[in-house]
């Protein structure tokens, strides 16, 4: 069990230190791959995204370790809905009169209405994931109505003494936050998938990937300034915030554009997966030389973001908005 711990003086009038704690979901049995983040507030704990369903025991546990309870949870930010992101929200919003927690959970306003019925949420992922939603994500659940609150671009929540931004950031999903407050920034997927000392790499997926998006909500990220990223996939990035993001930035374009010429030369999906993953296999070996075991930060990068869905996203991304370049 691995409770990660940042320590973090605000630019504040009056100066505040925020405790930030990373709590790792461990989800699969793998530690270092989805996390949940944990802000110290005067109203309790603050929690970015909650990791699967399957994984909410193992949240809880990093949060009694850091000395707290499932109760202290009152506010739950989703940075989009995607299960491995919001699938243990229905948990955290229980109402407290049958026993459960009754956290306020706040989302984009088109992911709202997924989360009150996950019904055709269930079903697209199903087509994903088949016979192994249950093991992958839990048991998928409804949240309250009266527990959800929409946030729109640039809102704010009073947290006290922190005040917590939502900024529309598109192109991972259409239903994508990230959340601002003070020196920090909680990036979701858009900022990135970042293992141990690997490169920061953009998750595509299906069904939402749309690259112009994501190149201004990066650009968005950017002109926050923030001194401190936290990401899903995994915990506080080390170095300049701007480094990383240039990093991404130039992956994102690099991987589309590969997607495209190999579209466009006639590759099958099966043959984009399969090339696909030795070429970001190979951009993950370049760093080596700084991890112990490169075979095991390949797995762990493919735990978290599966190569093969970037194949199907990217045919989908280049046929329905530039379908004349890979004709």
């Amino acid at each position: 069990m691995r409770v990660q711990r940042a320590v973090l003086v605000t630019r504040q009038s009056l100066s505040v230190t925020a405790l930030i704690h990373i709590l790792d979901t461990r989800h699969l049995g793998h530690s270092g791959i989805v996390a949940a983040t944990a802000l110290e507030t005067k109203d309790g704990i603050a929690l970015f995204d909650t990791g699967p369903e399957s994984t909410f025991e193992n949240v809880i546990a990093d949060l009694q370790k850091a000395g707290f309870d499932a109760k202290d949870v009152r506010h739950v930010f989703l940075s989009h809905i995607h299960f491995d992101h919001a699938g243990a929200a229905w948990r955290f919003a229980a109402p407290a009169r049958n026993g459960g927690i009754g956290a306020k959970i706040y989302v984009h306003p088109r992911g709202a209405a997924h989360l009150i019925d996950p019904t055709k949420l269930v079903e697209s992922a199903t087509r994903i994931f088949g016979d192994d939603m249950e093991r992958l994500w839990g048991t998928i659940g409804p949240v309250p109505k009266e527990r959800v609150r929409i946030l729109e671009d640039n809102e704010t929540v009073r947290v006290p003494p922190f005040e917590v931004r939502a900024v529309a950031t598109p192109g991972h999903a259409s239903h994508h936050h990230v959340y601002h407050w003070d020196d920090n920034v909680f990036g979701g997927d858009v900022a990135g998938v970042r293992i141990g000392n690997g490169p920061p790499i953009p998750p595509f997926v299906p069904p939402e990937l749309h690259v112009e998006s994501w190149l201004e909500s990066i650009h968005k990220i950017r002109a926050l300034n923030a001194a401190s990223l936290y990401l899903p996939h995994f915990g506080k990035i080390t170095g300049p915030v701007s480094d990383h993001l240039d990093r991404l930035e130039e992956r994102v374009v690099k991987w589309s554009e590969w997607f495209r010429d190999r579209i466009q030369s006639g590759a099958n999906e099966e043959q984009l997966r399969s090339d696909f993953a030795a070429l970001e296999h190979s951009e993950i070996d370049a760093v080596t030389s700084l991890v112990t075991d490169h075979e095991s930060l390949v797995t762990l990068y493919e735990a978290a973001d599966p190569s093969y869905m970037a194949a199907g996203a990217s045919i989908r991304y280049w046929k329905k908005y530039h379908p004349q370049e890979v004709s």
